[in-house]
């Protein structure tokens, strides 16, 4: 399926792959799969595939301001928000365990380097933009509600057999 923007859907899928793919790799030595891609019409349902489990998640969230313009969540069950600190820190489970501003710096850190290597590829592209300053949110069964997107993914991706979800919100901007 086509976007209003300036890429096509396969272009932008890779992108993130590639982006999402690299910082792993560099930060964490290890890899991540896609296992699926939900396109998000206006008005359709906005559920991540994530809300049905019953564990709070820890998102990052990083927004991008500049030709084209938008937002990133990168959702994971606390499960993993723990494991992914505990291998980009070197620390051991014990000593990450209920270090809830240690793990959100962390998937604040890995949120940040994702959207900064999709904000450089968009550049490349010709569609330079700004990054804005991560934050975290925690909860459980939330729904994420964009407002005037021409582009809305959900790309749903494994780390270590445990699901997370990359959710990209674009549109035309400055």
């Amino acid at each position: 399926m086509s976007n209003s923007l300036a890429f096509p859907d396969s272009e932008v899928e890779e992108m993130v792959v590639s982006g999402l793919g690299d910082v792993f790799k560099t930060m964490l030595q290890s890899t991540v799969a896609l296992e699926s891609c939900k396109r998000i019409e206006p008005g359709g349902d906005s559920s991540s595939p994530l809300s049905q489990l019953d564990d709070t998640l820890v998102v990052g969230n990083v927004g991008f301001v500049g030709t084209i313009s938008g937002m990133v969540y990168i959702a994971t069950p606390e499960k993993l928000a723990k494991e992914i600190a505990k291998r980009m820190l070197g620390m051991d489970e014990a000593d990450i365990d209920g270090e809830h501003e240690m793990i959100n710096d962390v998937i604040g850190e890995i949120t940040n380097m994702s959207v900064g290597a999709y904000k450089n590829q968009m550049a490349d592209k010709g569609y330079p933009c700004r990054l804005t300053i991560p934050s975290i949110i925690r909860g459980k069964y939330f729904v994420v509600e964009s407002a005037d997107a021409a582009f809305r993914q959900i790309y749903s991706f494994t780390f270590k057999d445990l699901p997370f979800t990359f959710e990209l919100i674009m549109k035309p901007g400055d």
